[in-house]
């Protein structure tokens, strides 16, 4: 667990987006759950709840939108509000994006520390049964390795003799966020940054709102161009490398501020995830690619049932012989643990002693996939049957299976887990469910089943 906190003094704060070049009055209050934006500007001040769902666009900046409310930039932000711990608040808003200031999080950093925090809890973090791995086919890529605690590294491809150290590492230790990460800037090409500026972009840009990394020799115009958007002087860098006027707080500042960006954005998960995070080539697409990835992963993790050996069942296998016909060696269920009007989950221990392994594998037994099926039936037969008065009267046959994956292997000594649900509402006797079969956190096998009840003659 991590500890959440709570604001002890509202924080009210203003300043101008980079982008939209428009001044912006923040205020940020406890909320009740979850990381709120407030639109005060809108008609009926409408909220969005940060979430990676909302992701819309991530050239150069997050943007949220949930087709009614928007919300620009707000990584730095959702970044220091993550490592402070404060999870749940209200951020109201009168413009559509939140001000970049010196382009880092100090100032965020230092408006909290201002308003003072409280512990208030532990805050649930999310863990993975697995590691992840997403890309985005240009060479980008980031993942996500089950931890006890979170971490984050980070490699750029950038040219070390220009940008500094191309990489970067944040153990999760809020006591070091501030020096290590959240101080770092912002940071454009000289090369980026011009396009940037024909195209009307960073208007609220600002010789202070970040670093400009001169990577290239350019003309006279281009520097004229470059100085007068940050109100620097026109006399021009002898090297390349950061600009006399943004000089580098830390020698690996680029890299770090990808840290920073890689923070907020995993912010957008709604809490802490415990997996060391590494990006290659990081930016805000494959940030919240693998925010998306991650959310889906722990989610159909959170849903795997979990057999626990101590509770009572709610049948054994002498009370599922009074439903199923089958008998050994061909009963393959063991026990029902749950069971609902659309949904039953099965157990079955797999032992050396099950007959099949005699020919299936000598020397490198493995349960056959279709038992694996065959299993996973029966115990959507017994929820078939539920749905009749006398189902010790009745068969289910199978019709067909659709969808069917395995896998990972199972072996003597595994027990299976049965998640079956059903797709629709049982009609003329047709049932069609979908179930999984797992070992552990490890799905075995899935598929979807349409079986027919029918009356035993």
């Amino acid at each position: 667990m991590m500890q959440l906190r709570q604001l002890l003094n509202p924080i009210e704060i203003n300043g101008v987006g980079i982008h939209f070049g428009q001044r912006c009055q923040v205020k940020i209050t406890p909320g009740e759950q979850g990381i709120r934006f407030i639109r005060k500007d809108l008609d009926g001040a409408p909220s969005l709840t940060a979430h990676a769902k909302w992701v819309v666009e991530t050239e150069r900046r997050t943007t949220l939108s949930d087709g009614q409310v928007e919300v620009n930039t707000p990584e730095h932000l959702l970044s220091a509000l993550a490592a402070s711990g404060l999870w749940h608040v209200d951020i109201e808003l009168n413009a559509l994006e939140v001000p970049i200031f010196d382009g880092s999080a100090k100032p965020w950093l230092d408006a909290i520390e201002a308003a003072g925090t409280e512990v208030i809890g532990n805050m649930p973090a999310i863990r993975l049964p697995h590691a992840i791995k997403v890309t985005d086919g240009m060479g980008a890529w980031a993942t996500a390795v089950p931890s006890d605690s979170p971490s984050f590294k980070t490699k750029l491809t950038h040219t070390p003799d220009i940008y500094g150290p191309a990489s970067a590492m944040w153990k999760g230790d809020p006591t070091t966020y501030g020096d290590r990460v959240g101080q770092a800037r912002t940071f454009t090409s000289a090369s980026h940054l011009l396009p940037l500026l024909n195209k009307g972009l960073l208007k609220g840009a600002q010789k202070e709102a970040g670093v400009v990394i001169v990577d290239q020799e350019l003309d006279s115009s281009e520097w004229t161009q470059l100085n007068e958007a940050f109100g620097a002087e026109n006399d021009q860098p002898v090297a390349l490398g950061a600009h006399p006027k943004t000089p580098l707080r830390l020698p690996n500042e680029p890299a770090a501020h990808k840290i920073l960006d890689l923070v907020g954005d995993m912010a957008l998960l709604g809490q802490p995830v415990f997996a060391e995070i590494t990006t290659f080539k990081p930016g805000h697409s494959i940030n919240t690619k693998l925010a998306l990835k991650i959310m889906e992963t722990s989610e159909a993790f959170a849903n795997i049932p979990v057999h626990n050996p101590n509770e009572k069942p709610l049948m054994d296998v002498v009370q599922i012989q009074q439903v199923l016909p089958h008998r050994p060696p061909f009963l393959l269920v063991d026990k029902i643990i749950e069971q609902s009007e659309t949904h039953i989950v099965g157990v079955k221990a797999v032992t050396m002693n099950e007959p099949f392994f005699e020919g299936h594998f000598p020397g490198a037994p493995v349960m056959p996939g279709v038992l694996q099926l065959e299993a996973m039936a029966q115990v959507g037969g017994i929820l078939a049957l539920a749905s009749v008065p006398d189902p010790e009267n009745y068969l289910t046959y199978f019709l067909k299976m659709d969808d069917v994956k395995f896998k990972n292997k199972v072996s003597p000594g595994d027990t299976l887990i049965f998640d079956l649900h059903l797709e629709g509402p049982i009609r003329r006797g047709i049932v069609v469910m979908k179930g999984k079969a797992y070992v552990g956190n490890k799905l075995a096998c899935e598929g979807v089943f349409t079986a027919l009840i029918t009356k035993d003659k």
